[in-house]
């Protein structure tokens, strides 16, 4: 307990990003490939069905039942399937972090048998719903609403809720702010977490693309000089750098997905510890008495 009744000071955002890269360090081998995999793999099936589908938009002059059908069907469910993974990865990643930085052991098929689970699955899927419906409404109710859900899965994962229940309880641990303070604010930190781990994948994506966008380019001007102008050639000599600068980026995005994660659930048991805490402390003071303040010399004898 600090001199303002709290049981201590929330953690120094500088140093929750710190501890989030050292349990990343220890602790990525575990993590990473059994969420990087899956999410490699399916981004290059999204690749393969969107370059069907440019194609088939190419001849739809000739053929548009054809293009209606397959082509946009087929990336639709491509791209609904690649987000189903992302958000399921995403959920053993914050499941796996959680155990991690609590010192239990990290076994990641439990993790996903964890997050498969139907009770787990459907309070995901009611989360997105209450989420989505939020960006009906104009984005801004959406973007809070997911902040305020932003614990779900350490919720689920340390503390064994599900449900709504589960939500109420990410719900209360965000709207924490004793201080009342914006900086301090645990929504605002949620956020911040979200925009460092977006600009790092961002620069590194971007960082990525430079190589093979020069390939690209290069590989273009000298089919153009060479007479190839519209030939098919061009279009596979430049599609083919697309594989392997895809798989780059899913493995990239991932390994900053896990970072972000444990910056998440550090947050979340810091704000359990001073919540916790203060729920005892009011309790203690309800029962007993509120503690008698303190005289300017705490440590002089009582007359």
């Amino acid at each position: 307990m600090n001199e303002t009744g709290l049981p201590s000071d929330p953690i120094p955002f500088r140093v929750l990003l710190d501890d989030a890269m050292r349990l990343t360090r220890r602790h990525f081998k575990k993590i990473y490939l059994p969420v990087a995999i899956p999410m490699a793999l399916i981004a290059v099936a999204v690749l393969i069905v969107q370059q069907k589908y440019l194609m088939e938009v190419q001849t739809a002059s000739q053929n548009p039942r054809m293009w209606m059908s397959s082509g946009c069907l087929a990336y639709l469910a491509i791209l609904f399937l690649y987000m189903a993974v992302a958000g399921l990865t995403g959920a053993v990643t914050a499941a796996a972090a959680t155990d991690a930085t609590r010192g239990m052991p990290v076994e990641m098929p439990k993790k996903w048998a964890f997050v498969l689970s139907p009770p787990v699955l459907s309070s995901l899927l009611l989360a997105l719903v209450a989420v989505l419906i939020g960006f009906v409404c104009l984005v801004f109710p959406g973007i809070y609403i997911g902040l305020r859900l932003a614990f779900l899965v350490p919720v689920m994962a340390a503390e064994g809720l599900r449900g709504t229940s589960a939500m109420g309880r990410s719900w209360r641990l965000v709207r924490y702010n004793p201080t009342k303070g914006f900086i301090q604010n645990t929504a605002t930190k949620i956020f911040l977490i979200y925009l460092v781990s977006t600009t790092i994948g961002w620069l590194a994506s971007a960082l990525i693309q430079i190589p093979f966008t020069a390939i690209r380019g290069v590989t273009a001007v000298r089919e153009i000089t060479a007479g190839h102008v519209g030939d098919a050639r061009v279009t596979l000599y430049t599609n083919w750098t697309q594989f392997p600068q895809t798989i780059l980026s899913s493995l990239v995005s991932t390994a900053i997905g896990v970072y972000a994660s444990f910056g998440l659930v550090l947050l979340y048991l810091d704000v359990v510890r001073r919540k916790e805490g203060s729920d005892l402390a009011n309790a203690i003071d309800a029962r007993f008495g509120a503690p008698v303040p303190a005289g300017p010399n705490p440590g002089a004898p009582v007359p």
